[in-house]
């Protein structure tokens, strides 16, 4: 059996389109936090909100795909011993990188990012075990408990910044990205029913991808555009939906099958929660003078550093597990 066939049995074993939608996820969330590495382009370091919600969209996926009926904390501890051991060695290496002498609760707790996808995977357990023929109506139901909270309590509706819904300063953005995720898991257990089209599917995610940015183009050009800027969480969920649904397409397909290709798609998917917990530790200003070229080796410089704390993450794991070191499972790409 060569490694082509042994590809396409572990394809037929999992949906290899959530490894390319991680994979392409990984340099759009890298990108969107480079402003500082852009020098005078820094409006180029964008596709930050579309690279969290299409990692949520892939980490909700194969929720609902397991018939294990796990009792509640059993399968919540399965989560923390997947995401934690990375996130606290990623805390302990960015401080050692950025010489910090002290770690507050908020980084040893991954952060809003992973406090919130721990959140969402209580919400979806629940949703699971209970409520699985709601999912539409439990979806449009937070898509109006966001529209009543953004008209009623959001106090920068004139801000397109970082106090924008997509800003970094508010935390209005995780009431409505906890629906990408639980999308991602419904969009698993559907998957069989969807139809691929590449060609139109490409079209119409590069037409949310306009629909989405001229809408922020026109909320930061004009002030009275700028409170509908809650509208571009529609295309927003149309970029997800057609970017999955183009993942599938055959080229794609083409080079994961490929020795090299498979290996580099699977390895860089599989450090998207790395990447994203330690890349700030690593960026520096100090290679601005050859830009663009810093570009591409910072780059590769957080992706290296993320595999160093992924296979860190595995020792400390194994440390306080049962049964003796796996050093083969400890350094593995993939």
């Amino acid at each position: 059996m060569d490694i082509k066939d042994k590809i396409e049995i572990g394809m037929q074993e999992r949906d290899y389109s959530i490894d390319i939608l991680k994979f392409l996820a990984v340099f759009l969330i890298i990108n969107s936090h480079m402003d500082a590495l852009y020098v005078k382009y820094s409006m180029l370091a964008t596709g930050g909100a579309i690279g969290d919600v299409l990692f949520l969209f892939a980490s909700g996926y194969t929720l609902f795909l397991s018939n294990r009926n796990l009792r509640f904390d059993n399968w919540y501890k399965r989560r923390i011993n997947r995401i934690y051991p990375s996130v606290i060695v990623c805390s302990v290496v960015g401080a050692l990188l950025t010489y910090k002498n002290e770690l507050s609760l908020i980084t040893l707790a991954g952060g809003e990012f992973v406090i919130a996808i721990m959140a969402y995977y209580v919400l979806l357990y629940f949703i699971k075990r209970h409520a699985m023929k709601y999912v539409p109506l439990i979806l449009i139901g937070i898509a109006i408990v966001t529209l009543i909270v953004y008209i009623l309590w959001f106090p920068y509706k004139y801000e397109v910044s970082s106090k924008g819904i997509y800003g970094i300063t508010t935390l209005f953005r995780w009431l409505p990205y906890s629906a990408f995720m639980l999308f991602g898991a419904w969009m698993g257990v559907k998957r069989k029913e969807m139809r691929f089209n590449a060609k139109y599917d490409f079209i119409l995610m590069i037409f949310c991808f306009i629909l989405f940015y001229g809408i922020q183009i026109a909320a930061k050009k004009y002030s009275t555009v700028a409170p509908y800027q809650i509208f571009t969480l529609l295309p927003l969920l149309g970029i997800v939906f057609y970017f999955w649904k183009w993942c599938n397409a055959n080229f794609w397909r083409k080079m994961y099958l490929k020795k090299y290709g498979h290996l580099i798609i699977m390895t860089i998917s599989g450090l998207c929660l790395e990447s994203y917990l330690i890349q700030y530790s690593v960026f520096t200003t100090k290679m601005n003078g050859i830009f663009p070229l810093n570009l591409p080796i910072m780059v590769i410089v957080v992706l290296i550093v993320s595999y160093v704390c992924r296979c860190l993450a595995r020792v400390f794991s194994q440390t306080f597990g049962v049964g003796e070191y796996n050093w083969k499972k400890v350094f593995a790409l993939v």
